[in-house]
C-alpha cells in the first residue's frame, strides 16, 4: 500500500488495530464512519468520511501495459519471420513479455482504488486486496459523505445538527471542531494552525511545503519513523478552508428534504 507508510513500535496502537476488521493485505478497513488504515505493526490512521464530499472507485489505466504487450508481440513476429536459430531466444523472451504485460493490463482493468474527494482535491488510496474489497469499503463509507443522498438515520440527524448550528450562527465553530478531529495518526490529531499543518503537539509543516510534498507524491516525515501521505494532510487543509467559507446550506437542506420525503419524516418530528 503506497498511500501511508508507518514504522513505529506502539503496542497500544497495534492492539487497537487487532480489534478492527481490516483487509489482510492492505490493512485498510472501516470503523463506523471512519476509514481506517493500519498495516501490521503500524499506528492506526483514521479519516472521518463525513469530512469528504464523495468516495468513488477508480481503476488503473491498462493503456501502458497494452502498448508494451503490443510492441512485444510485433517483436515476436518480426524475430520469428527471420527463421534464424539465434532468434529463438528472442522470440521466447518477447513472447513472455507480451503475455506478462497483457495479463497486467487485464489486472488493471479489474483493479480498483478509492478516490477520496473534497472540493477540487482528489486523493487516491490503493487497495491491494482487489476490486471486491475496494467496493465493500466504498459502499460502507460513501453514505456518510456530503454529496451522497441521505439514506441513514444517523446521517440525517447529523445533517440536521449542522443545519441548525448554521441557523444559530454557530456553523463555522461547529465545522471547525469537526475538521480538527477528522484525521488522526495514532493518537495525534491533524489540524490547521494558521499557515501550518499541525500533527499532534510537537510537529508542524508549512502548508506550502505540504502542497509541494503532495505534488511529488511524497510523504510527510513524522517522529518514530512514521510517514503520512501529504495529500491526505491536504484533505484537512481543504476541509479547513470549507469550514471558514461556510457549508452549502441550500444543498444540505435539499438532502435533508429528500430524505424526509423518502423516509416519511416531517421537519421537526
Amino acid at each position: 500500500m503506497s498511500t501511508i507508510v508507518t514504522t513505529p513500535d506502539l503496542a497500544d496502537v497495534a492492539g487497537s488495530a487487532e480489534r478492527l476488521d481490516l483487509l489482510p493485505r492492505s490493512g485498510i478497513g472501516v470503523d463506523g464512519y471512519d476509514l481506517v488504515i493500519a498495516p501490521p505493526g503500524n499506528p492506526v490512521i483514521r479519516l472521518d468520511a463525513r469530512l469528504l464530499d464523495r468516495i468513488e472507485l477508480i481503476g488503473r489505466s491498462p493503456g501502458g501495459a497494452l502498448a508494451v504487450s503490443g510492441m512485444a508481440t510485433v517483436g515476436v513476429l518480426a524475430a520469428a519471420l527471420q527463421w534464424i536459430p539465434g532468434h529463438v531466444f528472442a522470440c521466447a523472451g518477447l513472447a513472455y513479455l507480451a503475455h506478462e504485460r497483457f495479463a497486467e493490463a487485464r489486472r488493471r482493468t479489474r483493479s480498483r482504488d478509492l478516490l477520496l474527494a473534497l472540493g477540487d482535491l482528489e486523493v487516491a488510496l490503493h487497495v491491494v486486496d482487489g476490486p471486491d474489497a475496494a467496493k465493500r469499503l466504498a459502499d460502507r463509507l460513501a453514505p456518510y459523505t456530503r454529496e451522497a443522498p441521505i439514506t441513514r438515520l444517523e446521517v440525517y440527524e447529523e445533517a440536521k445538527r449542522r443545519l441548525a448550528a448554521a441557523a444559530a450562527g454557530r456553523g463555522q465553530s461547529v465545522a471547525q471542531r469537526e475538521v480538527d478531529r477528522a484525521l488522526k495518526v495514532g493518537g495525534d490529531d491533524v489540524r490547521v494552525e494558521g499557515e501550518f499543518l499541525q500533527v499532534g503537539k510537537s510537529v508542524a509543516f508549512r502548508i506550502s511545503e505540504v502542497r509541494e510534498y503532495a505534488l511529488r507524491g511524497a510523504n510527510l516525515p513524522l517522529p518514530g519513523g512514521r510517514l503520512l501521505q501529504a495529500a491526505m494532510g491536504l484533505l484537512v487543509v481543504a476541509a479547513d478552508d470549507r469550514a471558514r467559507q461556510g457549508e452549502d446550506l441550500e444543498a444540505l437542506a435539499k438532502r435533508i428534504g429528500d430524505y424526509e420525503a423518502w423516509a416519511g419524516h416531517t421537519a421537526g418530528r
